[in-house]
């Protein structure tokens, strides 16, 4: 007897309760009352880049090559080492991974033209399929990045690592 009424109570509150989830919100029958105001806004300036002292454009080179290899060795975890040569810079280092999917990927590389500095930011990814496993331990994951700038080799480098450590500046080299 008791089984009967609570399954009578419960039939008879179900709709009730779900009433509030499905129903559509008030008041929206498809029109809208909003107006958009336009509005002009003048600018001065010129168009013309901005020149340096020796009276070139104050543009900075752009990137000719910059590409990351994975590599297997990877002794010092959090660190990075930089290597400058005729035509450009070379990044050695190791970051930490999750887990067994996590790949080393360059994140950012930007250049400041004012200091000369290419600030290089290189991320552990996960890069695995919906129905892949991964090992579920922390990996060492080394890297090799090469940056070669148009027509110069910057004076400073600095190497920002994105991982299970949070993200910092794992190294500053300067030529």
């Amino acid at each position: 007897m008791n089984r009967r009424t609570v399954l009578t109570g419960t039939a008879a509150l179900l709709p009730l309760a779900l009433a509030g989830c499905l129903g559509g919100s008030a008041g929206s029958d498809g029109e809208t009352d909003t107006e958009t105001e336009q509005t002009e806004t003048e600018t001065t300036g010129t168009d013309e880049l901005p020149t340096t002292g020796d009276g070139t454009s104050g543009t900075h080179p752009r990137f000719t090559e910059s590409s990351l290899t994975p590599r297997d060795e990877c002794s010092s975890p959090g660190e990075a080492s930089v290597a400058f040569d005729d035509e450009g810079v070379t990044v050695t280092g190791c970051i930490v991974g999750k887990n067994g999917c996590t790949v080393p990927s360059m994140e950012d590389l930007t250049y400041d033209g004012r200091e000369g500095l290419v600030t290089l930011v290189v991320a552990a990814v996960e890069e695995r399929d919906d129905d892949e496993m991964c090992t579920e331990a922390l990996e060492n994951l080394g890297y090799e990045a090469r940056v070669a700038l148009d027509g110069t080799v910057p004076s400073a480098v600095a190497v920002v690592h994105d991982d299970v450590n949070g993200k910092r500046e794992v190294a500053r080299e300067e030529r």
